[in-house]
């Protein structure tokens, strides 16, 4: 149900683009490519990207089209259990926009919260409705992400039972883990001496979220739907790395055991640490393909071809998002359009 609102300053999501923390992990972007950049042989990553298949890089942009497509649809899905819904274009346009916020904001988590607050704002929603909704919508994802970790490290096993040896080793694993548990201890303090400022708001939210969840669980080929659409999205996304990668590599490459590598390089990627994952993409590829043979320079141009990839949808989110803006502005919020 839509509910009327005090108008309120709609970009102030946007204004975390320029926060703090994206000035540090767009430095931390520029200093992880640069120093991966210096490494490489300039002569070969210059020929790896002459030589490019682009057939294989429009096969990766669609891909990723098609990914996206798919978490809309699965987003659509929990807004009509919240009702919330528009229409499914409507859906895919938010999309894109929460795309272009994960892309250029702080990851997931903040994109849903700058996606949600938005829509709810403009389109004359709860705020919690539309939170909750995108809640079920990442928990859905994160279940679907899972399955699709499993079934590749499942299918590479069977491929190859014997993968090769990395020979990784966390140095003083005991102090790490000790550090980790301080920042912990820290983190929960803090949220405990602050819990007056947002136990009604979670509580609110979590009201919500379990009302949505007991909707969605009366609706068991729902929930088939909803995590089978996660699954292709996840082998989707898993495609947009894999056809880069066939796009700078002329060679017979070993896709059986190399499928597994994908997600897990998509969750490196995905850490809030780097502006749309560029830097931690690539030295995770280079790190995990150099045990299959894959050059270097040839990891390297596959990682920036998907950086290339994600940015150019997020700059079509953004351009929707101006637009929205733009009809937001002339429009009242009171009712949902």
């Amino acid at each position: 149900m839509a509910v009327s609102e005090t108008p309120v300053n709609p970009t102030n999501p946007l204004r975390r683009m320029l926060s703090p923390t994206r000035c540090v992990a767009l430095v931390m972007s520029i200093v992880i490519i640069a120093s991966l950049s210096r490494r490489m042989d300039r002569g070969s990553l210059l020929h790896v990207l002459q030589h490019l298949d682009a057939r294989w890089l429009a096969a990766a942009f669609l891909s990723l089209g098609i990914s996206l497509s798919l978490a809309s649809w699965r987003w659509h899905q929990m807004l009509r259990l919240s009702n919330a819904d528009l229409h499914p274009i409507a859906s895919w346009r938010w999309t894109l926009i929460g795309h272009c916020f994960s892309a250029f904001l702080f990851g997931a988590a903040v994109s849903d919260v700058a996606k949600s607050t938005l829509y709810s704002r403009w389109k004359g929603f709860e705020m919690t409705q539309i939170l909750a909704a995108s809640a079920l919508d990442r928990t859905a994802g994160a279940i679907s992400t899972v399955l699709y970790g499993i079934a590749t490290l499942l299918f590479a096993m069977i491929a190859a039972p014997s993968l090769p040896d990395f020979g990784w080793k966390i140095p003083h694993p005991s102090l790490w883990a000790l550090l980790l548990g301080v920042l912990l201890l820290i983190a929960a303090g803090a949220a405990w001496s602050f819990r007056s400022r947002w136990l009604p708001q979670v509580r609110h939210f979590g009201e919500r979220f379990h009302g949505l969840a007991t909707l969605l669980k009366a609706k068991p080929m729902m929930i088939v739907l909803i995590l089978g659409a996660g699954f292709l999205l996840q082998l989707g996304i898993s495609c947009v790395l894999g056809c880069a990668l066939r796009a700078v590599c002329d060679q017979p490459l070993p896709w059986k055991v190399l499928l597994w590598t994908f997600p897990v390089i998509g969750v490196v990627a995905s850490l809030p640490s780097t502006i749309s994952g560029a830097g931690a993409r690539e030295g995770a590829s280079i790190v995990l393909w150099a045990a299959f043979g894959i050059a270097g320079p040839t990891a390297f141009s596959a990682s920036l071809l998907t950086l290339c990839v994600n940015l150019l949808w997020a700059v079509g989110g953004g351009l929707l998002l101006w637009r929205e803006a733009s009809l937001s502005a002339t429009r009242p919020t009171s009712q949902p359009r």
